[in-house]
């Protein structure tokens, strides 16, 4: 997933139009066969898009929900609970740095 929310980005952000007529080239054999229920599956890479910000594979991603029979209320709700859960994660991985910083000595 991250592979390609950076190179499907990097091909949103450029103006140079030469690059989405090019091979992409990257691998993606795991992802095919992951054993994760399919609509399960396209609202975790919905969440991750987003989080990446890749509008490109959001759209996407989101249009695939929505031919699936999902509705607007369900997908959003999707990224709410994304939502939520990265700021936590941020949060964690802030006091976990935080908490590895030597405290000066005071005398």
């Amino acid at each position: 997933m991250g592979m390609n929310n950076i190179f499907y980005r990097f091909l949103h952000l450029t103006s140079n139009e030469k690059y989405r007529t090019m091979r992409a080239g990257l691998r993606m054999n795991v992802m095919r066969t992951h054993g994760i229920d399919p609509l399960d599956f396209e609202l975790w890479c919905t969440a991750v898009s987003a989080i990446n910000g890749c509008g490109a594979c959001v759209d996407s991603h989101e249009k695939t929900l929505r031919e699936k029979g999902l509705t607007e209320e369900t997908i959003l709700a999707a990224m709410r609970i994304a939502s939520v859960i990265h700021a936590l994660a941020v949060v964690l991985d802030a006091e976990k740095a935080a908490a590895m910083k030597p405290t000066p000595q005071f005398a």
